[in-house]
């Protein structure tokens, strides 16, 4: 929570949230954590909360549905939504799938339509847009909608300026968009979709370096690198306010 608040401070308007163990650090999908941080951060500030639905799945799958429906309804104001399935991309030589069918999707997007939650759209290879296009056609994601690009590398989309370009021109013309990549590439696709118009997304969940061989201190430190870049590039930084109505989110519940 603390640590949320301070990249608060730093210029952040979202934070994306995952619950991990207190003891070992690891994550967890311990839904009485999420509510217990959720309810936290409400008390100091009104950052947009963005709850994973990807992390934190260290349940049997059987019993996956009923653990993101029940987080869902925590209602926070946005939920991330992997749109497909991707091989790991850790250590890309293995047997283990981050698994996210296409029936899946669909359950979990309707749900969080149900609950007024915002869907981010997590797009790691350039065929979940396409999987998005068909959630919207079907009615269970509501325009406009909010995409993530994940440049992961390895098994996924590669974090090139021709691949962000590309993405950026395939999604619907009322969407708007965010871009994360992994490690060493971070800062550099910030630096490209600022000027393009989009959004970025840092932190450790990605990448713990400042700069080359410098550790940062804190996630409010990457997001202080962001604020200094858009303001160099001329790009304002929106406050939690005008970011839910840049994302057509409802004012804080």
């Amino acid at each position: 929570m603390d640590e949320t608040y301070r990249a608060y401070q730093a210029g952040a308007s979202i934070v994306h949230l995952h619950a991990r163990d207190p003891k070992t650090g690891k994550s967890v999908a311990n839904n009485v954590l999420f509510k217990e941080y959720y309810d936290k951060i409400r008390e100091k500030c009104d950052i947009i909360v963005n709850i994973t639905t990807g992390g934190g799945r260290e349940v049997p799958l059987e019993k996956l549905d009923d653990v993101i429906h029940e987080r869902i309804k925590l209602k926070p104001d946005m939920d991330s939504l992997n749109m497909g399935s991707v091989n790991v991309w850790f250590t890309p030589i293995n047997d283990d799938v981050f698994i996210n069918s296409t029936a899946r999707v669909e359950r979990w997007a309707k749900w969080m339509l149900e609950e007024g939650v915002k869907p981010e759209l997590e797009i790691y290879d350039t065929g979940m847009i396409n999987i998005a296009a068909t959630m919207i056609e079907r009615g269970a994601i509501k325009e406009p909608a909010h995409y993530q690009f994940v440049m992961i590398g390895k098994t996924g989309i590669s974090p090139t300026v021709k691949n962000l370009a590309y993405l950026a021109e395939e999604i619907p013309k009322n969407a708007t968009w965010s871009v994360c990549a992994i490690g060493r590439y971070e800062m550099p696709m910030a630096a490209v979709a600022i000027p393009m118009g989009g959004h970025v997304r840092v932190g450790f969940e990605d990448n713990i370096y400042l700069s080359r061989g410098v550790l940062a201190k804190s996630n409010a430190e990457l997001v202080g690198k962001v604020v200094r870049l858009a303001k160099e590039l001329g790009r304002d930084i929106a406050t939690p306010e005008e970011a839910r109505k840049i994302l057509n989110i409802p004012p804080r519940r």
